[in-house]
């Protein structure tokens, strides 16, 4: 009897683990995605507004160094590492992709 619900315990602890461990994962995933969507988003506000306002060139790539000096944007940092995003990161302003370096 008490080997039937070593089992049955075991089992469903393990039942547990196995939908649990890739829905954490997963959620995980989902969580640093937005972080860095959101932060890509901002970068790209701030380059249609400073194109809009013409002190940034539309044939030209805008840098974040642009973006910080005409005050569009503080210091970013990535969300994850909390490190700094190196200034020459810049955004193509014909289809707005950004490129890190």
């Amino acid at each position: 009897m008490n080997n039937n619900k070593i089992v049955i315990f075991i089992f469903i602890i393990s039942l547990i683990l196995i939908i649990c461990v890739p829905t954490i994962l997963k959620v995980s995933e989902r969580h640093k995605d937005a972080l860095y969507t959101a932060l890509e988003n901002k970068i790209i506000e701030a380059t249609k507004k400073c194109i809009n306002e013409n002190k940034c060139s539309e044939t030209e790539n805008v840098s974040l160094k642009k973006l910080y000096n005409y005050n569009y944007l503080e210091k970013l940092t990535d969300p994850i590492t909390n490190e700094y995003i190196k200034e020459s990161t810049y955004v193509d302003p014909i289809d707005f992709k950004i490129h890190y370096d």
